[in-house]
């Protein structure tokens, strides 16, 4: 948390500097989501994100923004009877996101933005077909992501958003020691642990403040 925080320090000073003013966002949507490094694969677990923030203005076509958000992530198997497979995998995240993000607008339309966030894990729940298993295996505390994305204003005040959000930094280590090789680096790096992979799916409202 302390990092976002001497990250937007610049920008609130900046602000303040050139008399800006700072926007209210309202912002509503899911996160489809998935874990990297479980047996599973696909976007199959559909939480709910929503919260506040607060935007700024660094040039005509250059934002900045700073949210507040309840965001759940996780990852889930069905069992598929019909193909034999009783397996079932649940596993729900319940996070509490402070994410720093730069926008820029193209054409007064379309939306393009790049950022950081930092994460805490308030609760979670994790369960199998053999029944549920929560804390047996402890997540981290805190998680870091990345986040990219696009979107498109519907007019000055409503706004739509997809975003890609990956974790950086494992949220749950491997408890099991793995003898395998990867010859590709980044699987080298990436390959620690759990990481949280997510797509965002969000309805934004601005309210403008006069200056």
């Amino acid at each position: 948390m302390k990092i976002l925080f001497i990250l937007f320090l610049p920008i609130v000073l900046f602000s303040q500097e050139k008399k800006s003013t700072f926007d209210l966002i309202l912002n509503l949507g899911v996160s489809p989501a998935q874990i990297h490094g479980d047996a599973y694969s696909g976007f199959h677990k559909v939480g709910f994100l929503g919260g506040v923030g607060v935007e700024t203005k660094i040039s005509n076509q250059l934002q900045s923004s700073l949210s507040f958000l309840f965001i759940q992530k996780g990852a889930q198997k069905n069992q598929n009877p019909t193909k034999n497979d009783f397996s079932a995998y649940y596993l729900n995240l319940n996070y509490l996101e402070v994410p720093l993000l730069f926008t820029y607008t193209s054409n007064k339309k379309y939306l393009f933005d790049i950022g950081v966030s930092a994460g805490y894990l308030i609760n979670y729940y994790e369960d199998t077909e053999q029944g549920n298993f929560t804390g047996k295996y402890p997540f981290n505390n805190f998680e870091y992501s990345v986040k990219v994305g696009l979107g498109y204003h519907i007019n000055e005040k409503w706004f739509v958003n997809f975003r890609s959000s990956n974790s950086f930094i494992t949220i749950r280590p491997n408890y099991t020691k793995q003898a395998i090789y990867y010859n590709n680096l980044l699987a080298r790096l990436f390959n620690k642990g759990y990481y949280n992979n997510i797509l965002e799916f969000t309805l934004g409202y601005r309210i403008k403040t006069k200056k």
